[in-house]
């Protein structure tokens, strides 16, 4: 999956999701900051995390 970092990053966590999946997601409500991002476990999401944080803003990661 390509994800580019948005302009306001906000409080990144990993969320077990209804379907019983892992997703990164941010706490902003509002495109086009908003973020959800699937993932395959628990530690996938926060080598994620540290990823997105470590970029600069406009760059673009694969997961």
């Amino acid at each position: 999956m390509r994800v580019v970092k948005p302009k306001i990053l906000g409080t990144l966590k990993v969320q077990l999701m209804m379907s019983g999946t892992y997703a990164v997601i941010n706490d902003i409500k509002n495109a086009p900051n908003k973020l959800i991002i699937p993932c395959d476990n628990y530690e996938h999401g926060l080598e994620i995390i540290e990823r997105l944080k470590k970029i600069k803003l406009g760059e673009v990661i694969y997961t």
